[in-house]
């Protein structure tokens, strides 16, 4: 499928404020997942609204950052992605999610839903992304789980970040952004079959 809005230029992109600050984190993010890559699409799409960029930037780099355990992050963006269908951020996230040492069977673990092969933390974890996904709210029994070892500044990170990965999956989803072919052999977003109802 063509993309409704196309990625900015990666050139173009470069010579940006956002660009400028793109480059001066890529090294960081994701433990240097991209630092050899080109400004992913999602950000280039992104630029085509340049305040909108510079707004989103900061909370992009904040919640991909070690509030939270990276393992627990990427398991909860991997859930968001399956939930909210986006192909793309399933893409990357397999392949960040395999370098913070979730395995294959994890990740294939992770679009499904049963959640009895987890930890109890773990599926307190995916439970909150689909409370949130379905009702906007982590109940109480949930949030009983996460409380027995998150701190509140984790408690007020999760949702944050559920929050960001949601509203990436609205503008990805609607602008039909497409994977870098730099990404080889990017995994296959599994249906939910909560989505065909």
């Amino acid at each position: 499928m063509r993309p409704r809005i196309d990625p900015q230029d990666v050139d173009e992109f470069a010579v940006t404020p956002a660009g400028h600050a793109y480059a001066r984190t890529a090294k960081e993010s994701l433990n240097g997942l991209l630092a050899d890559r080109p400004p992913p699409n999602v950000t280039r799409t992104i630029a085509n609204h340049p305040a909108l960029l510079a707004a989103m930037q900061p909370l992009m780099a904040h919640v991909a950052g070690e509030v939270l355990p990276a393992r627990e992050r990427e398991l909860v963006i991997l859930r968001t992605a399956w939930r909210s269908q986006t192909p793309y951020v399933w893409a990357h996230h397999h392949a960040a999610g395999l370098f913070v040492g979730l395995s294959e069977t994890e990740i294939a673990r992770v679009a499904s839903e049963d959640t009895s092969e987890w930890t109890l933390f773990e599926a307190a974890l995916l439970a909150a992304v689909d409370e949130l996904h379905t009702r906007s709210v982590i109940s109480d029994d949930t949030w009983k789980r996460l409380a027995d070892r998150y701190t509140e500044e984790q408690l007020l990170e999760l949702p944050a970040l559920i929050g960001t990965y949601k509203t990436l999956a609205f503008i990805l989803n609607s602008c039909a952004t497409p994977i870098e072919s730099w990404l080889e052999r990017p995994a296959v977003l599994p249906a939910d079959p909560a989505q065909s109802c």
